[in-house]
């Protein structure tokens, strides 16, 4: 069975205001912390990266210098136009793990748990059960509803489905885009199935969450993944 990691890093940086797949994390390009994870995950056959046509030079460098052996393909306009370059890009893929570079810190132990979890079962979508309340507020801002949590998950990647499905969910896709490959799924008729993930695997969406990553690395919170050159 082969399997194949994805990681998207062809995203704008709109709200973080810098390029936060390549701004600095610890010393490192935040896309490389993605990279190293997988490396160190030992359960991908072939990795790809993909990045904005317009910073594939600068992606490549990255990717080079940390895993020689990985591809990197150009990203579309949308994260949806991306995944779908991904699947492009993993034609002999029997697994594909789907993963955004955004969330420097997943676990290489959530990946190989993933990976085994999809084999099995067609897919696994990491995500954490809702703790908090959830409230409805209308555009003023006043509350007008308590929503139940029960059932409710806060979807992560990596996101990892049978390559089938995948192709499944595009075809029903058509030009639609969505906010994660398990909503494409959804939309397709294909219940993934949700596995818990880790607290730690926060996503970097603005400055101050790249702040509070950098913050977690110079504590000693959060190590770069050690990994051998592959």
């Amino acid at each position: 069975m082969r399997r194949v990691l994805a990681i998207l890093a062809a995203g704008d940086a709109t709200r973080a205001g810098i390029d936060k797949v390549l701004a600095d994390l610890g010393g490192e390009p935040v896309l490389a912390w993605s990279l190293a994870a997988g490396v160190a995950a030992a359960c991908f056959d072939e990795i790809v990266v993909v990045a904005p046509s317009e910073k594939l030079a600068s992606v490549e460098k990255i990717v080079r210098a940390r895993a020689p052996r990985a591809s990197v393909v150009a990203g579309g306009a949308t994260r949806t136009a991306s995944s779908w370059a991904a699947l492009d890009a993993a034609r002999d893929a029997d697994v594909i793990a789907i993963h955004d570079a955004a969330r420097p810190f997943v676990p290489p132990s959530l990946f190989a748990r993933c990976v085994d979890i999809a084999a099995a079962d067609g897919s696994a979508v990491a995500g954490l059960p809702l703790a908090d309340t959830v409230r409805r507020a209308n555009e003023a801002g006043a509350a007008t509803e308590e929503v139940s949590r029960e059932g409710l998950w806060s979807a992560q990647t990596p996101q990892v489905f049978r390559r089938e499905l995948l192709a499944r969910a595009r075809a029903a896709a058509g030009e639609r885009s969505y906010s994660d490959d398990a909503a494409a799924l959804v939309a397709a008729g294909i219940p993934p199935k949700m596995v818990l993930g880790e607290r730690r695997n926060l996503k970097i969406t603005t400055f101050e969450d790249l702040s509070y990553a950098r913050e977690l690395v110079a504590k000693g919170l959060a190590g770069f993944p050690v990994t051998a050159v592959r």
